[in-house]
């Protein structure tokens, strides 16, 4: 699937810092990945491709597509209510499904996308009797043993390569066609990326609620997860402003992940509506626009972005025009909304 977004092609920097960590991972993992897709061949044939199953399964929905950072940890009650409404459907990642299995949540679908050891590590203490009803949704080459020990629906995904001599190759001779429709899934960066695109691609979700979602660090010696230590803390970390106007952290890896997600929802823009409920970080933020924000991207509270969602599912258009007298606060563009009555 070949794409085109002017604020990427535009930003020279990260197109050559993206282009350095493709050819970084792919020369360090592809041993391992070609291993993994190879191992994965016995799975696939009794599970299949996710894109057959799911195809428009939560079309009129709006989905939650929840993340792992510390924020999230202030919006769990709201979640847990969100849960039960048959309005909304709740995505997550293998890296955040243990944390919200131990608060009440239970997500409908995880999304798991990275091929190396340390992915087992986000399955060890979860009592997998617990997950029959989630649905995992794994990358091709996604580490084979915790897919081998998940007791829920597993379905796979396959993800697009620049490397088609080799991995791609071995791809289309081990999966053809891919995906069952013979083309490859985008690959943005990373698996919450991942997880957004699949549900407004393939589950049908047009409204997409950002949450746990910060790519950066409220101080300095800020955790990169909710509830683990992380190899990734004690990386460098640079300023950046956050969506109320203060300066936080963020490193490069995390700029890559909010780049690319970025990007990719300013080509469908048209065709859905994307709100950041994080209440914290980055994403949605740039200095390459005047108020600083990406207009692709609302900037609204948990609540009021449930609020928001609702309404476009009902009407097909939002419920907000911007007025200075009301108190429902779009923190980056430093101004408040009414509600249309």
């Amino acid at each position: 699937m070949q794409v085109t977004s002017d604020y990427l092609t535009k930003n020279n920097d990260f197109r050559e810092f993206l282009n350095k960590c493709s050819d970084n991972t792919g020369a360090v993992s592809m041993g391992l990945w070609v291993k993994n897709l190879r191992e994965n061949r016995v799975l696939f044939r009794k599970c299949g491709w996710a894109i057959e199953k799911l195809q428009d399964k939560e079309r009129g929905k709006a989905a939650i597509i929840m993340g792992a950072s510390p924020a999230i940890h202030k919006q769990l009650d709201t979640l847990r209510k969100l849960q039960d409404d048959n309005d909304f459907v709740l995505c997550g990642i293998s890296s955040n499904l243990e944390y919200l299995l131990n608060n009440g949540i239970r997500p409908k679908y995880i999304m798991t996308a990275d091929a190396d050891i340390s992915q087992g590590e986000f399955f060890e203490n979860i009592d997998m009797d617990k997950v029959k009803d989630i649905t995992l949704i794994a990358n091709l080459f996604a580490y084979p043993p915790m897919l081998k020990k998940w007791k829920g629906p597993l379905r796979f995904l396959g993800l697009g390569t620049s490397d088609q001599k080799n991995l791609g190759r071995k791809q289309k001779k081990w999966y053809s066609p891919i995906n069952g429709n013979g083309m490859e899934f985008p690959s943005i960066v990373a698996q919450y990326n991942i997880m957004a695109i699949f549900a407004f691609l393939v589950l049908g979700c047009q409204v997409l609620l950002f949450v746990g979602h910060e790519l950066s660090f409220q101080e300095k010696e800020s955790k990169y997860y909710v509830d683990r230590d992380d190899p990734r803390d004690k990386e460098a970390r640079f300023p950046h402003g956050d969506i109320y106007g203060n300066i936080v952290h963020t490193s490069p890896k995390l700029l890559a992940v909010k780049y690319s997600l970025e990007g990719f929802l300013e080509i469908i823009a048209g065709a859905g509506w994307f709100i950041n409920c994080t209440e914290a970080g980055i994403f949605g933020i740039s200095k390459r626009f005047p108020d600083l924000h990406l207009p692709w991207i609302q900037q609204l509270t948990l609540e009021n972005g449930i609020a928001q969602a609702r309404r476009i599912m009902k009407d097909g258009e939002p419920f907000y025009v911007p007025d200075e007298t009301s108190s429902i606060i779009v923190p980056n563009m430093r101004s408040r909304v009414s509600l249309r009555k």
